[in-house]
């Protein structure tokens, strides 16, 4: 989903700091501590801190906020004075002095992001991956954000806008206009619908009659849904309940026949970014503005005897955006320090098992491919980048055969055996040395996509995984992906705040050309 857009009074104090780098001036900080000291106490608490960071531009979590406040807080109280809170503040605005509360596996995944944005060398060692452009670019229907993405049949596409439309269309066939569309109220936040689904989940940023169903056909809501009082972010739509997650940090469980509240958790301390089910069918991840990617289970009662893992300052001390499952206890998570994270959700306390980097803003959303083989990532930058999930598995999967399921192996044989007959007939005067030249290429191409070159090589010497392709169309930021495969290929939907759905279409040829190519880049030399 993509984000809200800020206030004019946070736009405003954001572009103050970055305009000049230097510490707020302090009659200015004094200013911003009354204002937000609303009982005029002469001290803040951690919740009023919120606030002040809010306005002030700070983008690191609650929960890196709270340690800090933790850490200033020296007498316990709870709450601190003017003179604290312009220590807090220096330390929270300064990425250096937040990694003082991270683990040391975190504070790395800070530095790539103050590489990203202070080292003049950094696309020298992140270079950028081959490019493939959008077969077709949806934007004449849509006057607002794209806030969700999904595909509802082979080839067909949903997408919801903030403006309160939902549109339908025939991707496999390229045509530009929908073949169905649907006004269903303003302030939209977010969306999900599956093939062959009761009707498209609806989350609506306001405190009442919030989450709906909403039949296409009928058009019409079938279904509301009652457990929450704010502004709904995230849901996930099952066959037999429905999920939303608040601003407030609420995830709720519903029955999709009746619209009764079946649960309730307050998993969060901040607004609910994303939700996804796992193949289980009851195990849940969730991610949050705390900081925190937290997984539970929805047949397992109340909070938090619920919780399966927790793991926190998931994106280095700054927002989570967004977490799928990837595989039997292993999910992806993607944020605000610009990188993508697989974890084993057994291991909460341990780093990430592999990391995937290249990104250089907020990494907003994800989408796996059916196959588990590879996934898709958009940002705020308007990038959308394709990485192996395994650049090993990867090579196992995709390498051994070609398009046509054939094995190279054998394809190579018959090629260099017809070789060795046109060299002959070459000899004889009777054959084309163009056709030599042709054999050598496409020999030479199949064993460089077939020879293992270590896939250490797409890792770097810090153990980052980097893309294999780079997909572009967009402007402004990614906030939703759709994975689906066809026949011969694959397809990737995304929706962004310019307005506009883009649809890729790649081949696995594409993807082991760009595999090479990025293989080239970081072999040494």
């Amino acid at each position: 989903m993509a984000a809200r857009r800020p206030s004019g009074g946070k736009a405003k104090a954001k572009a103050k700091l970055n305009a000049d780098d230097t510490p707020m001036d302090p009659e200015e900080l004094k200013q911003v501590f009354r204002r937000i000291d609303l009982d005029n106490s002469g001290t803040l608490e951690i919740e009023e801190l919120e606030t002040a960071a809010r306005e002030l531009g700070i983008r690191c979590s609650k929960n890196s906020m709270k340690k800090v406040f933790k850490m200033i807080d020296a007498d316990q109280s709870g709450s601190i004075d003017f003179d604290e809170f312009s220590i807090f503040f220096a330390k929270v605005n300064n990425p250096e002095r937040i990694k003082e509360v991270l683990s040391d596996a975190s504070a790395s995944f800070l530095d790539y992001r103050n590489s990203v944005e202070q080292d003049p060398s950094f696309a020298k060692h992140f270079p950028m991956p081959r490019s493939v452009k959008s077969v077709v670019k949806y934007n004449k229907h849509f006057n607002a954000t794209v806030e969700a993405v999904r595909w509802v049949a082979d080839g067909t596409a949903l997408a919801a806008t903030g403006e309160g439309k939902l549109l339908v269309f025939d991707v496999a066939s390229h045509m530009d206009a929908p073949i169905k569309q649907c006004e269903v109220g303003p302030s939209v936040y977010c969306m999900d619908a599956v093939p062959g689904g009761r009707g498209v989940l609806l989350g609506y940023g306001k405190k009442s009659d919030n989450l709906v169903l909403w039949n296409m056909a009928e058009e019409q809501v079938v279904q509301r849904f009652e457990g929450q009082s704010s502004a709904v972010f995230s849901c996930c739509l099952s066959s037999d309940f429905v999920l939303s997650g608040s601003k407030e940090g609420l995830v709720v469980l519903n029955d999709i026949e009746t619209g009764t509240c079946i649960r309730t958790w307050q998993v969060h301390e901040g607004l609910v970014n994303s939700l996804s089910l796992a193949a289980d069918g009851h195990q849940v991840v969730s991610t949050s503005r705390d900081g925190h990617v937290t997984i539970f289970d929805i047949n397992a009662g109340s909070w938090p005897s619920c919780q399966v893992s927790d793991i926190e300052d998931a994106a280095a001390g700054y927002t989570v955006c967004h977490a799928i499952w990837c595989g039997h206890n292993q999910i992806l998570s993607a944020g605000d320090d610009y990188c993508v994270k697989r974890w084993d959700i057994r291991n909460q306390r341990d780093p990430p098992l592999d990391s995937y980097m290249g990104h250089t803003s907020c990494v907003r959303s994800l989408a796996l491919s059916p196959d588990g083989t590879l996934f898709a990532s958009g940002a705020a930058d308007s990038s959308v980048r394709l990485w192996a999930l395994s650049p090993t598995d990867l090579r196992k999967t995709r390498m051994t055969k070609t398009e046509d399921g054939e094995k190279v192996s054998d394809l190579l044989a018959d090629l260099k055996q017809r070789r060795e007959q046109v060299i002959e007939l070459v000899h004889a005067g009777e054959g084309d040395p163009a056709e030599i030249r042709e054999l050598n290429e496409e020999i030479e191409h199949l064993e460089k996509t077939a020879q293992d070159r270590g896939d250490q090589e797409l890792i770097d010497a810090h153990g980052y995984i980097r893309a294999v392709l780079g997909l572009s169309g967009h402007s402004l930021t990614v906030g939703s992906l759709a994975w689906q495969d066809f026949e011969g290929g694959h397809r990737l939907l995304s929706g962004a705040q310019d307005e506009a759905m883009c649809c890729f279409e790649f081949k696995d040829d594409d993807i082991m050309t760009g595999l090479t190519q990025m293989s080239r880049q970081c072999s040494p030399g």
